[in-house]
Formats: C-alpha cells, structure tokens, sequence
C-alpha cells in the first residue's frame, strides 16, 4: 500500500522545509512583518495643536491606507480647548480628547521615527532634533490653523506613504 506523504529531499532539513512552507503560504509575509512609522506630535500644553494634529493625521492616513502609529503629548499637560474651539472641532468631526492627556517622557522621543514639535515645545532640550512646527493658533484663529495644518499633513503625509512603500530596513 502506497503512502500519499512525501518526504522532504535528504538534503533539506525539515526546519528548512517548515520555513519554505511558511514563505510559500504567506505572500507579502516579509512586507507585512514591517511595523507602522511612529509619528509623535508634541505642544506645550497637548491638548490642542498635537492632540489636532494626532487626530487628524490618523484620520487622513486611514482614508489614504496608509499604516501609522500616532501619537501626541504635552510638555506640560493642561486643557487649553476653549469651548469655541470644541464646538468647531466637533463640527469638523474631530475629538482631540479621544485619548487621555499624557506628559512628555523621553522614552516617547526614542520610540518615535518623527517626532514634531509645536511652536515653543520645540525649545525644549529633549526635543532640539525634533521637527519645529511654528503654527497658528487654533483658540485665537481657527480657519489659518486650520489651513496650515493640512497643507503641512500632506507633505508629511506623501513623505510617510513614501517611507512605508519600501521595504523594510531601507534607507
């Protein structure tokens, strides 16, 4: 009587077997192992100019498919949203409050891939080599931040979908 196993060559092992197996069945495996950019948005307080700019880049990423981590904090954090600037928000369907307020630690700038840092934020030694945003403010006048914001997330935005279109590990 015939088994229908086969054996693997002699000259394979079997882990070698298993891996091959493993590539076959899993196109794009090694695409998918690559982990999301990690983009960190930081202002003095976290609460208005990073928390907007999370929320909004994660909203503009999702539409365009691209994967991101986001993240935001505040120097030092404090509510800053005016009920104005809440009740605009909320019109544009953005909640900067979907994620708890959280201080600045060092270990969020050594997890980042970009770290940007809103207006004066950017003046703090642990963020020297951030990326310097100087920006409108959104209490004081919401349609030039607004319109600033959006033309900055999308040149970060094609400089994102450019990075997470290569491989993993290229420059």
């Amino acid at each position: 009587m015939a088994s229908s196993r086969t054996s693997p060559p002699a000259h394979l092992g079997r882990r070698a077997v298993v891996i091959a197996m493993g590539l076959a069945l899993a196109p794009g495996l090694a695409k998918a192992a690559c982990p999301p950019v990690r983009v960190l948005f930081v202002c003095p307080a976290g609460s208005v100019k990073s928390a907007i700019a999370r929320e909004t880049l994660k909203r503009r990423a999702a539409d365009g498919g691209v994967s991101l981590s986001v993240s935001s904090r505040g120097v030092r954090p404090e509510d800053h949203v005016s009920l104005g600037l809440a009740a605009k928000l909320k019109a544009d369907g953005l909640n900067p409050t979907s994620e708890p307020l959280r201080a600045l630690a060092e270990t969020d700038i050594g997890q980042a891939d970009i770290v940007i840092a809103f207006d004066e934020a950017s003046d703090e030694p642990m963020l020297r080599s951030a990326r310097a945003w100087k920006t409108p403010s959104w209490n004081g006048d919401y349609a030039a931040a607004k319109a600033d914001l959006d033309g900055r997330l999308a040149l970060l935005l094609v400089e994102l979908t450019a990075r997470v279109a290569r491989p993993c590990g290229a420059p």
